[in-house]
């Protein structure tokens, strides 16, 4: 059966004059509308608490940065990872918590070897690491990171706790959705992280562990734009 007349017969059969070509069909089920937006938040909460990682609603960067005092009022020292505060969408977050009498430490390291080694035992002190994020993911409560200049991968990998600044117009509903609407984000970056939950492993016996290889914590703070 030639491919023209099996489509025609498809189309006749499900009451359309037309199918709609691949691109045009994956529009139409991965963009949200606005009235589906807050459907999409509330399936991300949903996701991302599933898999473990805690989420904080802000309604303006003011709340965020509330939220982002408390959490950071929880730890042990004072000293914090981040990306650059032209990549966060607090606006002068750096300066703010520098006022505040916290010490923020570069998330990227020299090149040489031995002043390499000196800068992660510096960092191995550092409890708390803040990013941004790219996106974020509806089906599965994950986000996304792109490595670049200003978003260096440590702070998201090597502190105990994991801070994510999320703004809500970065949530998309599935992976497919993000990569057709941002296609030349895994060509403008040197990596890129899809995060789900905090850090864990399981032995033979499959025990659940969190925090092995990564932060065993994840706050996700999902500001209103």
């Amino acid at each position: 059966m030639q491919r023209a007349h099996f489509l025609q017969k498809v189309s006749s059969a499900i009451g359309n004059r037309t199918l709609p070509d691949q691109d045009e069909a994956s529009t139409r089920q991965n963009t949200p509308t606005t009235a589906d937006l807050q459907t999409l938040i509330n399936k991300f909460i949903e996701e991302a608490n599933a898999v473990k990682a805690e989420t904080h609603l802000a309604n303006d960067d003011e709340v965020a940065f509330e939220i982002v005092m408390q959490l950071l009022n929880n730890q042990t020292n004072n000293k914090y990872m981040s990306w650059d505060d032209n990549c966060l969408p607090i606006k002068n977050l750096g300066q703010r918590l520098y006022y505040a009498d916290y010490l923020r430490y570069q998330s990227t390291v020299p090149r040489d070897t031995t002043e390499r080694t000196r800068a992660h035992i510096k960092l191995a002190e550092v409890s708390v690491g803040i990013t941004g994020c790219n996106a974020a993911l509806a089906d599965t409560g994950s986000i996304v990171l792109e490595s670049k200049p200003g978003q260096g991968r440590l702070s998201s990998l090597l502190p105990a706790i994991h801070i994510a600044l999320l703004t809500t117009d970065q949530i998309y509903p599935t992976m497919e959705s993000y990569i057709k609407s941002q296609p030349e984000s895994g060509y403008s970056s040197s990596n890129l992280i899809i995060v789900t939950g905090p850090s864990r492993t399981a032995d033979i016996t499959q025990t659940l562990t969190l925090g092995v290889h990564g932060p065993g914590k994840l706050h996700i703070i999902i500001i209103d734009k």
